[in-house]
């Protein structure tokens, strides 16, 4: 067996490593940092594991089978210290607490030694801050669906937060319904190469003389609505760059750019607005004017009874229900792909030539032929 599937719409979700009974599967690294399965033949059994388990291949059976549309809810933390902290309204947040004060686990991304970012598992509200916050570099799953896997069949509670194809790919690995896991995906627009982020990251510890000591996307020190990228270094400066300027965010989030998504992002297997997990989480985007100070508003979708149950229980929320019309009209990428960028193959191009990234950054802002507005 020499492919999965296609190598353009892999997510890179681990899943076939995983369940590998010879461990003939490793997850390695491209030019650009994303990880895809490479299959030993000397040792693979042909038993077939990996493709029954690859949630690509079974998107119409696995992801799609959620018809009826799901309850909507623009809500926020009352304590505005954790919702500053937090991405959105901090309604994770909220949730994890929950489950870490009744003795169970969460399992979600956190950086690790170098910035790059990582699943893991926690069990103490002290933690919690690891997993706080958007990380905008694709998250590796390493073990973690072992691990979630080991503490349900120990009857814990687990509440698994990850992009849907991660929560797909945890699906199909587990083989059966477990009802005390709690599985909430978020509205993703995609993942980012991990190159051009370490590129960036490196740029930025030149220009300041120093190692970073913290990465905080999305900053509220400007208000939610107005969010930036902050980025604390062990010498004692702080670069502050807001989401209109910042290199990293204008490649990533201006329209029609997405220079360093994963293909498999522009052709996503795991959009729509019924989704069989039990929660879906994401920004309220035009929410702020109606919730007090300008610390961010989350998105809830409620798909199952037991996504209802856990966050009608959150006692420390202010919530609001709303109509599906008012998610679609503020998250396109809740239902529709990103588009692949026309300017991508000179970004790589150019990170090959070892051109610096804020450099590169320029040559793409100045190009004459783009259309660069703040509405976009």
């Amino acid at each position: 067996m020499e492919i999965i599937t296609e190598r353009t719409l892999c997510t890179g979700c681990g899943i076939c490593a995983t369940v590998c009974p010879t461990g003939s599967i490793a997850m390695q690294a491209d030019q650009k940092g994303f990880l895809y399965p490479y299959i030993h033949a000397t040792t693979c059994c042909q038993c077939g594991k990996c493709t029954h388990v690859c949630p690509v291949l079974h998107a119409a059976s696995v992801w799609q089978t959620q018809s009826n549309a799901p309850k909507v809810y623009a809500a926020w933390s009352s304590n505005q210290d954790l919702r500053y902290v937090s991405t959105s309204g901090g309604i994770f947040s909220e949730l994890a607490q929950d489950v870490l004060r009744n003795g169970g686990y969460v399992a979600g991304a956190r950086y690790d030694t170098d910035f790059l970012v990582e699943h893991v598992l926690i069990d103490h509200i002290r933690d919690l801050p690891l997993l706080q916050q958007s990380k905008y570099t694709q998250s590796r799953s390493g073990s973690i669906y072992l691990e979630v896997e080991e503490k349900l069949q120990e009857g814990r509670q687990v509440l698994f937060v990850g992009t849907p194809c991660q929560c797909a790919a945890l699906q199909r690995g587990l083989r059966k319904e477990y009802r005390q896991l709690l599985l909430c995906d978020f509205i993703c627009r995609g993942v980012n190469a991990p190159v051009a982020y370490l590129a960036y990251l490196h740029g930025l510890e030149e220009q300041y003389c120093s190692k970073i000591a913290r990465v905080w996307f999305k900053n509220k020190k400007n208000g939610w609505t107005q969010f930036g990228t902050r980025i604390d270094f062990e010498n004692g400066q702080t670069y502050f760059g807001d989401r209109y300027t910042d290199d990293f965010m204008y490649g990533f989030i201006r329209k029609n750019l997405n220079l360093y998504l994963r293909p498999s992002c522009t052709q996503c297997s795991f959009k729509g607005i019924g989704r069989p997990t039990d929660l879906t989480l994401g920004d309220f985007w035009g929410m702020s004017s109606q919730s007090g100070p300008d610390l961010g508003v989350s998105i809830v979708l409620v798909h199952t009874k037991k996504g209802q149950q856990a966050f009608s229980g959150l006692s420390g929320i202010v919530r609001e229900e709303k109509n599906i019309s008012d998610a679609l009209s503020s998250n396109a990428c809740l239902e529709g792909c990103v588009s692949p960028s026309a300017e991508s193959a000179y970004f790589w191009q150019q990170v090959q030539q070892g051109v610096p990234f804020h450099e590169i950054m320029q040559k793409v802002k100045n190009n004459p032929l783009r259309k660069d507005k703040r509405n976009e």
